[in-house]
């Protein structure tokens, strides 16, 4: 099975927003947030100006403020260079390997730290903070095969 990936703005934002939000530390800020919706609906009367906007800002900052970062940070990243060229997968029974250009590194599937699937990209985390992403898109007759195949 064998295929390229050139990674679009889409498919990084997406990892990169996912990646952030199932953290222990965006789950907190989300709660957080919409913690301090609540409070300022229901107690609006009670709070001053000032704490009012304190809790605006509360609110704002982990359901507007920080995706736009989050996104920011993927274009950035997009642009840098390291994803000029596509990456060329090839996965076997028993391994795995990708190039880009004229490096290339091999990896076991019992590695594997965590595979994420979703119904139209799969991130295979090698590390706890890094992972390949892989879109339907770009390996359209792949994906069902290397979806059964990393959940074995």
């Amino acid at each position: 099975m064998e295929f390229d990936v050139k990674m679009d703005a889409r498919s990084l934002s997406g990892f990169v927003l996912y990646h952030n939000y199932v953290r222990p530390g965006g789950i907190i800020g989300v709660f957080l947030s919409v913690a301090a919706i609540v409070a300022l609906i229901i107690r609006w009367d009670h709070w001053t100006g000032v704490q009012r906007c304190l809790l605006i800002v509360l609110a704002l900052l982990f359901l507007v403020f920080q995706p736009l970062m989050l996104l920011q940070k993927a274009n950035t990243q997009l642009h840098s260079g390291v994803f000029d060229k596509p990456m060329h997968y090839n996965f076997g029974e028993e391994e795995f390997s990708i190039s880009q250009g004229t490096s290339e590194e091999n990896f076991k599937y019992i590695d594997i730290r965590k595979a994420v699937i979703h119904k139209s990209v799969i991130y295979i985390y090698m590390t706890t903070v890094s992972a390949f992403i892989i879109p339907k898109n770009q390996c359209e007759e792949y994906f069902d095969e290397l979806k059964n195949r990393l959940k074995k």
